[in-house]
């Protein structure tokens, strides 16, 4: 096994095994369990919780069977649970500690239980939102909009994850709400499938439902790598959705390029590419994965993953470079969970949800349609985004772009 995967499970692990010491010492400090017999029994749920989260995650990625699914599904929706508890300890001791300073007559337990029961519910809500997309309008104006284009539907799908938590219902119910749209054309920036395995067979086929006046066009994202490019592109050479591999299009005088995760080396890679920004006509848009740029993080596998994760470039200068006016993204999930929205966030620089702008470009990042993990959104919604192409000078308004703000431009219904 390679120095690199012992590193990194043995890092899995103790996070885990942190995570879930921390959550359940500060319940045994809250609720005054001392006595031997309680403390045994609280550990021990603390080892088996910590040893169903970790097998299940694992055992995910190595088998099929249709218990592995099940079990799967249980350790990671309590692992959603866990972090919205351990928040919820974090808030307890401050107020404790802000209770005792001010010398105020509560008990401990009442302010955890408080704080617990908040946690719970707020996780049960966020079980129900991921399962739930909304549809986001987007109004995005640009310099020039072909009359093909003025004011259209263009849905743009991200990060489905269709696979062990979302299942065959999830995505007909998502087809359903998308072609419910009449989309003028469907884009998907990546993660069709979730990493960690599922029926796929089953799953393509109902996704392949999806339609659009101009056709349903996808690129890959990092889950496609996960379980094999080339079985993710097996799985949907057979269906209706076209794949952009780095390439450029164009539909009733509007470019749609597609570039593949995890990006290019240089502008030469993308196929049918005028060979300078001031040769082309049409207005353009990128599909990417990531909300960054499109070139190609420097080292090997191990090395791009690290830096699409913690070292995101989101200087858009390869973007901009080939003249792109829009760029639809997904990939953060906008944290998917409270509070890791906020580390998304700043690792992004802004970028991680919305309608920003760098320069002349502008980039849609969706929270995306399903989820990975803990099946919960408690920091944002599952989303359909709908953008719609306006003309500046037609419409006489601007965009409403934010900068550095977690919310997102547009309306949900």
């Amino acid at each position: 096994m390679p120095l690199r995967l012992i590193i990194l499970i043995t890092a899995f692990v103790l996070i885990i095994f942190s995570m879930h010491w921390v959550f359940f010492k500060s319940a045994a400090c809250f609720f005054d369990i001392t006595r031997p017999r309680h403390k045994a029994a609280l550990y021990a749920a603390m080892v088996l919780l910590t040893a169903m989260v970790i097998s299940g995650f694992l055992s995910a990625r190595t088998h099929d069977a249709w218990w592995v699914t099940g079990y799967y599904r249980i350790a990671a929706t309590w692992m959603g649970f866990l972090v919205h508890f351990l928040a919820a300890a974090v808030a307890a001791w401050i107020v404790i500690l802000a209770v005792h300073l001010a010398r105020l007559p509560v008990a401990r337990s009442t302010v955890a239980a408080v704080f617990f029961l908040a946690a719970g519910l707020y996780s049960i809500y966020g079980i129900f939102n991921a399962f739930s997309p909304r549809v986001k309008e987007v109004p995005v104006y640009l310099e020039k909009v072909p009359a093909a284009w003025e004011n259209s539907r263009i849905v743009h799908l991200s990060d489905l994850h269709i696979g062990r938590m979302h299942g065959k219902a999830f995505a007909e119910k998502l087809v359903m709400r998308v072609n419910g749209l009449a989309p003028d054309l469907v884009v998907i920036t990546g993660d069709i499938f979730d990493g960690l395995g599922g029926n796929f067979d089953t799953l393509v086929t109902a996704i392949d439902g999806l339609e659009a006046k101009n056709g349903v066009f996808y690129v890959s994202g990092n889950h496609e790598a996960y379980i094999g490019k080339q079985r993710a592109l097996e799985l949907l050479k057979n269906t209706t959705m076209t794949r952009l591999d780095n390439e450029r299009i164009e539909i009733d005088g509007l470019d749609i390029v597609g570039v593949s995760y995890p990006g290019i080396r240089a502008a030469e890679e993308i196929a049918n590419l005028p060979e300078a920004s001031e040769n082309r006509k049409n207005p353009s848009i990128l599909l990417f994965h990531t909300p960054t740029s499109i070139k190609k993080p420097d080292g090997d596998r191990v090395d791009r993953h690290f830096a699409t994760y913690w070292m995101p470039d989101t200087d858009f200068y390869h973007n901009r470079k080939i003249g792109i006016d829009l760029q639809l993204s997904g990939h953060t999930h906008h944290g998917q969970i409270f509070p890791i929205n906020l580390l998304t966030q700043m690792l992004y620089r802004g970028f991680d949800y919305g309608l920003k702008q760098s320069g002349e470009l502008q980039i849609y990042t969706t929270s995306g349609a399903g989820t990975w993990g803990p099946p919960m959104r408690t920091a944002t919604i599952s989303e359909i985004a709908v953008i719609r192409l306006r003309e500046k000078q037609t419409a006489g308004e601007s965009n409403e772009i934010q900068s550095n703000k977690p919310k997102g431009a547009g309306h949900e219904r």
